[in-house]
């Protein structure tokens, strides 16, 4: 489509016979193969709902573009017999108004009034060419909303933030389901990265508003973030070769969702809700048959297809460890058994002041061993970016937990939690990570969780920090380790935001933090995590 052009170029090709009558048949040269071109110029009808075309310049040429003997009289049959059928041409929008309106009814509370239908109150203003094709303008009357007493809302009881976190329950299953799907049913791999990318994003933004707003609903907001990073990557999958029917299934659910974030942005007229019946009816439009029933409660088991898309597979749980020791036992190391393992000795193991030197000795020799065991299996890194991993997974276990499993009374420790439900010494949260760990694994098993941990650094060194080029960026391969904390500490989208100028000082001042353990780990090869443990004997 050229530049500045008003109209739609139409080539057909076209068998262009010719000849005479003669004894009751036609008899003439073989048929000549040809092109027939017309211009559409588009345009809207009287009802303001269709968009027709009025064809222009009809000609019919060879096939190498010339005129030929009979062009001229080709042209003249194809302004009798084919143009008149151009003229029949229309997109109508009444249909897609009334599939629009039938979808945003299930966005909508209950106790909202519905507004009248668009197809009553919409017309075309206008319509033209552009680069993609044809674009229309879609004029809308909206009404005005009686001024309300303007009032603070009260907070949310046990029972309405109960349901607007199963609410958002409901936004994870929905996003696991489309994602996984799209990301399955293509073969260029950075776009599947991206696509989950967008998953683990959603993931983190579910626990983090759980926590930080709990008197509010943001479900809505959640979905229209999620559906503006899933936009751009939505127009990278038009262009691939994937099968017809989930060409077609993908378009439809694609103008869905498009038309609710639209909607949403007429006002308070439709103040929008998303509800289970409404994620579940946008997912039928993708996934068919294959949309599940229900996405709540969300799964906790293993998913080979996640763990696969992801490309973490590595992590296997190991002989379960013996039954925890007595702390007692830590004052005495005369009763320690020779051959327990690390991750054995720390088994419900909570630091104290008054044997911290064994205690972090413990934990250094349980780094080292997974640090060392998953370098030499399953490692992506090649040579230059291997110095930068056993300190950086050291001074990641050290920002998180302070190189804690387990925290409380000695005689009866717990597993470490953060607000958001991070857990363990690795601090990862089931909420994000389900289908791909044991989510109940990542509690019980030190070695386990730390493990876990490595393999999500890696991921995302690989897979995002160096994948997106940020050692490209001033400060060469150091940036890396920075970029791969910022997207373990909040997601993939956090990647680039030890660099930005627009970042939050509190993740300012986390990201800094991180970066003096890393420096120290890297120069000193040992960490003060004593500092971790002013209180306490």
């Amino acid at each position: 489509m050229a530049a500045g052009q008003t109209a739609l170029d139409l080539s057909l090709a076209v068998n262009v016979h010719s000849g005479a009558k003669a004894f009751g048949r036609c008899t003439g040269p073989r048929p000549i193969e040809a092109r027939f071109h017309v211009r559409l110029e588009p345009g809207v009808d009287a009802t303001g709902r269709a968009v027709v075309f009025e064809p222009v310049g009809a000609e019919i040429r060879r096939a190498d573009g010339s005129a030929g003997l009979l062009a001229r009289a080709a042209s003249q049959l194809a302004d009798r017999l084919i143009v008149p059928r151009l003229d029949a041409i229309e997109i109508n929008v009444s249909g897609p108004l009334v599939a629009i309106d039938d979808l945003v009814m299930h966005f909508m509370p209950a106790t909202t009034a519905r507004p009248s239908p668009l197809a009553d109150r919409a017309h075309l203003a206008h319509v033209e060419v552009d680069r993609n094709g044809l674009a229309a303008a879609l004029a809308l009357t909206l009404h005005a909303l009686p001024d309300a007493e303007v009032h603070t809302e009260a907070p949310l009881d046990d029972a309405e933030l109960t349901e607007w976190q199963r609410i958002e329950d409901e936004l994870d299953g929905f996003l696991t389901a489309i994602i996984v799907h799209l990301a399955d049913a293509v073969d260029m791999r950075d776009l599947q990265l991206d696509l989950l990318g967008v998953l683990i994003d959603s993931r983190h933004r579910i626990a983090e508003a759980l926590r930080e707003d709990s008197d509010s609903d943001q479900v809505e907001a959640l979905f229209l973030q999620a559906w503006d990073a899933l936009r751009p990557l939505f127009r990278q999958l038009d262009a691939l070769a994937i099968s017809d029917d989930v060409d077609l299934r993908l378009a439809g659910f694609l103008a869905a969702g498009d038309a609710l974030t639209a909607v949403q942005a007429l006002g308070p007229e439709y103040g929008l809700e998303v509800s289970r019946d409404g994620l579940r009816r946008l997912a039928r439009l993708l996934l068919a048959e294959q949309a599940p029933a229900r996405f709540t409660p969300l799964p906790l088991e293993i998913d080979p297809r996640l763990q696969r898309l992801l490309g973490l597979e590595g992590v296997t749980p190991r002989t379960p460890a013996a039954a925890r020791r007595h702390w007692l036992d830590w004052l005495i190391p005369a009763a320690h058994a020779a051959d327990d393992s690390p991750a054995e000795a720390l088994r419900g193991l909570v630091p104290r002041l008054a044997f911290l030197d064994d205690y972090l000795d413990l934990v250094s020799d349980l780094l080292a061993v997974e640090i060392e065991s998953h370098l030499g299996a399953n490692t992506r890194l090649d040579d230059a970016q291997r110095p930068l991993f056993d300190p950086l997974v050291r001074a990641t276990a050290w920002k998180e937990s302070c190189w804690r499993h387990y925290v409380g009374r000695v005689d009866e420790p717990e597993v470490i939690r953060s607000s958001v439900g991070a857990v363990g010494m690795m601090q990862i949260m089931g909420r994000v990570w389900r289908g791909v760990y044991d989510v109940e694994r990542l509690e019980r098993d030190v070695q386990y969780n730390v493990a876990a941990g490595i393999e999500i650094l890696e991921h995302y060194l690989v897979d995002y920090a160096i994948r997106r080029g940020e050692h490209e960026q001033p400060g060469g391969i150091d940036n890396l380790v920075r970029a791969t904390y910022a997207a373990y500490n909040g997601g993939p989208s956090h990647l680039p935001r030890y660099r930005r100028e627009d970042t939050p000082g509190r993740l300012r001042a986390i990201d800094r933090e991180f970066w003096n353990h890393y420096q120290q780990m890297k120069t000193e090869q040992w960490p003060y995590v004593a500092s971790c443990y002013a209180v306490g004997g």
